[in-house]
């Protein structure tokens, strides 16, 4: 079973381990946040979201709502 992460922006990450999830966190922070982070930091970033998940009242609907969530904002759209 994949492993996944939602982002506040509404992606979601996938992969079948902590690791290509963390590959995949830090490739959708780049490209949709433009927040360069290193593999440990993404790692540290599913670490804390994993504990927070742990302790959280779930959201009552389908099981993608229940993952953890990330605690990046949205990209800023420039006028």
């Amino acid at each position: 079973m994949d492993k996944t992460l939602t982002c506040d922006c509404g992606f979601i990450a996938r992969a079948p381990d902590g690791v290509g999830l963390a590959t995949e966190v830090l490739r959708h922070a780049w490209e949709a946040h433009g927040m360069p982070l290193s593999h440990d930091e993404a790692l540290l970033l599913l670490f804390h979201a994993e504990l927070a998940g742990a302790t959280a009242i779930p959201a009552p609907a389908a099981a993608e709502k229940n993952a953890p969530r990330c605690s990046m904002p949205p990209r800023q759209r420039g006028a």
